[in-house]
């Protein structure tokens, strides 16, 4: 089974002109057994959120895959009260108040026996080259979303659990990346997505990982003044 993980993340021009730090952040591992991928949006609103979707990027990715077969047998509302406990405490650790933390999470992860797991609270896609796997979840206005430390995030935060048959290539993205990563006239992801699944199949992860921060530098930084960050899995033989 090969596995493979790419990730990158861009400071977005808005940010930069205010003098704010980058709010995204982006990190994937594996370990033979299961591949993770995991993305997190700071809330603006909250001067220190970087700090907060750091943190919670990090544990996800580190934590989960030990823990993998555990969660997988858990009832969807079980599973998502074992998440949330554990990484509201790391979020505690960093000394920030709830509010402060305000950040959203996609993660995906895959199991070398072919089992899937998705979480996810917020805005941000997760895409596989064909599908849209986890859309996006606003709230009342469309600025508006889900936050992982947020008082409702018991109901917001979404568990996929399914077996994939063949290889599996996942590309999850923030918000500032996931407009321009979606064909709304055709209700599946934009062309885009398809190269970039096809390519950490066939190339290195460091080459992937290059393209991904080509492609926010020169691509995604022209269309959005956001923050901008993507993660990818790959799971095949």
């Amino acid at each position: 089974m090969r596995m493979k993980t790419a990730a990158a993340v861009r400071q977005g021009l808005a940010h930069r002109l205010r003098g704010t730090p980058c709010q995204d952040a982006a990190r994937g591992a594996h370990n033979g057994q299961c591949a993770v991928a995991a993305v997190c949006d700071g809330a603006g609103s909250c001067p220190r959120s970087e700090v907060a979707a750091r943190a919670l990027c990090g544990w996800i990715v580190d934590w989960l895959p030990a823990r993998f077969d555990e969660l997988y047998g858990l009832e969807e509302r079980a599973l998502a009260a074992r998440v949330l406990e554990a990484g509201l405490r790391r979020l505690d650790e960093t000394g920030l108040d709830r509010p402060a933390c305000s950040c959203t999470l996609l993660c995906a992860a895959r199991h070398r026996d072919g089992r899937l797991l998705v979480l996810h609270i917020g805005d941000g896609f997760v895409f596989s080259g064909e599908e849209v796997v986890s859309w996006p979840e606003n709230g009342r206005f469309a600025d508006e979303t889900y936050f992982f430390s947020g008082p409702d995030a018991a109901a917001h935060l979404r568990v996929l659990r399914r077996r994939e048959a063949g290889d599996t290539a996942l590309l999850l993205t923030s918000d500032g990346c996931g407009d321009a990563l979606y064909d709304p006239d055709a209700g599946r992801p934009a062309a885009a997505v398809k190269k970039l699944c096809d390519g950490i199949a066939r190339y290195p992860e460091e080459q992937v990982a290059a393209a991904l921060e080509h492609n926010l530098a020169e691509v995604f930084s022209q269309v959005s003044e956001d923050d901008l960050s993507l993660a990818m899995l790959f799971c095949g033989v």
